[in-house]
């Protein structure tokens, strides 16, 4: 057995492992799709035990077509971090054992299946306290001014609060792996573990997803604009728990547009920033980024002046903005604007340039 695992850890000492399911560990072949592994799932995904507890993670995949599978040729069970030996110790069978707290860096454990000459990987994350908190919850509902909104292109870190509300107890800097339903996988950024290399496996076959953008543990990103749920599922020593956010990913709530110049050319309008989308309510902010020198001032107008409401400031068209100046305006109302820049007192061949483009809000 030692001698197996010890060649399959050529190249790879970065990481520990802590063993198998059976003796035999073979490298990929090509496989027909119907028995190849295509996805592997840990559970529990995340778990929180108290020194002393024992844990048994598990693994469940699907072939690359879909069909679940449950048995595999062999499984490894390997530890990111070497050092994290001193925390937890983990049979051949996925028999987690809590050794001493982890502080504030969660235990990764990494599970690599393998099943007909294919290999995937998925990683539980493991936090160990010293002691159990009675009667603990959780709880990933926004709090104080918190909302369940987030802009599209942009991340939140969601913490997580495992507490006895009666005593005030928590876990302190709980970290988790969120999860989501299949049908919105295109719409948020997701956690994916990072393997190192397994003997002649690469880590970049360990692992298969849709996921367009990695995201750190806490972490969610919105990718699309619509209704997400964000789901946080725990072992909480030794009790399931589980709970859930549907969160509305929409359109920015702020954008900058500006003027600017290309050596002999301006920049700025459509052929710059494109169709500009932004969530009702939201403000953009007008800019004249023309250098000092050209003496140069940028009137914005736009075809339905009232929609450019104040941001604190003027509403209406933006008029006069002289170099390096900027204007706000918020758009309350959904539907599709159309703005005009046009350079004023410039010489040639700046001088009367208009620059146009479209804002939607939705």
């Amino acid at each position: 057995m030692m001698g197996t695992l010890r060649g399959m850890m050529v190249g790879a000492l970065s990481f520990a492992v802590l063993g198998c399911s059976t003796d035999k560990v073979s490298a990929p072949r090509l496989a027909a799709p119907a028995v190849a592994l295509g996805n592997l799932r840990v559970s529990p995904l995340n778990a929180i035990m108290a020194v002393g507890d024992t844990l048994t993670v598990t693994a469940a995949g699907t072939t690359l077509t879909g069909e679940p599978m449950t048995s595999f040729d062999s499984v490894l069970y390997v530890l990111q971090r070497v050092t994290d030996t001193l925390r937890v110790r983990v049979s051949k069978t996925g028999v987690v054992t809590a050794l001493g707290s982890s502080g504030n860096s969660p235990v990764l454990l990494n599970v690599i299946a393998f099943k007909n000459g294919t290999a995937r990987g998925d990683q539980a994350v493991i936090q160990i306290t010293a002691a159990a908190i009675p009667n603990a919850t959780l709880s990933i509902q926004p709090t104080g001014s918190d909302s369940a909104r987030l802009a599209k292109q942009s991340s939140k870190t969601i913490r997580p609060v495992v507490a006895d509300l009666t005593t005030g107890d928590r876990v302190s800097n709980p970290q988790f792996r969120y999860t989501y339903h299949d049908a919105d996988s295109l719409k948020v950024g997701c956690y994916v573990p990072q393997f190192p290399t397994v003997g002649t496996i690469p880590s970049a076959q360990l692992q298969l997803t849709n996921c367009g953008t990695r995201v750190g543990l806490n972490a969610i990103r919105a990718l699309q604009t619509g209704t997400v749920w964000v789901i946080a599922t725990a072992t909480v020593y030794g009790r399931p728990l589980r709970d859930s956010v549907l969160y509305t990913f929409t359109n920015p709530f702020s954008f900058s547009i500006a003027v600017s110049a290309n050596n002999l050319s301006v920049r700025g309008g459509a052929a710059t920033y494109g169709t500009i989308y932004i969530a009702p309510g939201g403000t953009i902010t007008f800019q004249n980024f023309l250098p000092a020198q050209l003496v140069t001032s940028v009137d914005y107008t736009f075809d339905n002046p009232a929609a450019a409401t104040s941001a604190g400031g003027d509403s209406g068209n933006v008029l006069g903005l002289h170099e390096y100046d900027e204007s706000p305006r918020k758009f309350l109302t959904p539907g599709t604007y159309t703005y005009t820049s046009t350079l004023n007192g410039a010489v040639a061949p700046f001088a009367g340039v208009t620059l146009s483009g479209q804002i939607v809000v939705q």
